[in-house]
Order: structure tokens, then C-alpha cells, then sequence
């Protein structure tokens, strides 16, 4: 089962590492919260994953509307914002 798992987080880790086709749904309805890096400005729900992906190396696509063809990316992050109904 050990060997499984660390051939599992072993292949995961490589795919990460070599993927470089990522798309970025920003799908937040433009929803700001307080920059880490400066609590002075706002930034999109979407920068930190951007400034983790662009810290490994990798570039992301960014759009606020999803592609038809989403099989020439490797890696698909969305997000969705804050929703609250009351």
C-alpha cells in the first residue's frame, strides 16, 4: 500500500512539475479581498493562484469565460468567489 501511494504523490509530483498548459477560470464575478502583500490594495480571488503558478514557473491562461475545449490544458483551476444566500 506504501509503495502505491508513493508512486501515486511520485507521478502527481511530476505531472505538476512538467504541466504547462493551465487554465484560470476566473468565475468570481470580480470579487476582491485584501492583497497579502500589501493589506493597503485589493486583489482578485484568483491571485494567489497565479502567484503560486507564476513562482514555479508556470504561466497560466487567464479568462473570465470558459473555453469550449478544455482538453489542451493540463490543469483547470476556477474559481468561484465568496456566495452567501442571506
Amino acid at each position: 500500500m506504501i509503495k502505491k501511494i508513493v508512486l501515486f504523490l511520485f507521478l502527481l509530483n511530476a505531472a505538476i512539475a512538467f504541466s504547462q498548459n493551465v487554465f484560470v477560470w476566473d468565475n468570481d464575478l470580480d470579487y476582491t479581498v485584501m492583497n497579502p502583500e500589501d493589506p493597503w490594495t485589493f486583489v482578485g480571488m484568483e491571485f494567489g493562484i497565479i502567484d503560486a503558478l507564476n513562482e514555479n514557473g508556470i504561466t497560466p491562461s487567464v479568462d473570465t469565460q470558459l473555453p469550449e475545449v478544455l482538453s489542451i490544458y493540463d490543469m483547470i483551476f476556477a474559481t468561484i468567489g465568496i456566495w452567501c444566500d442571506g
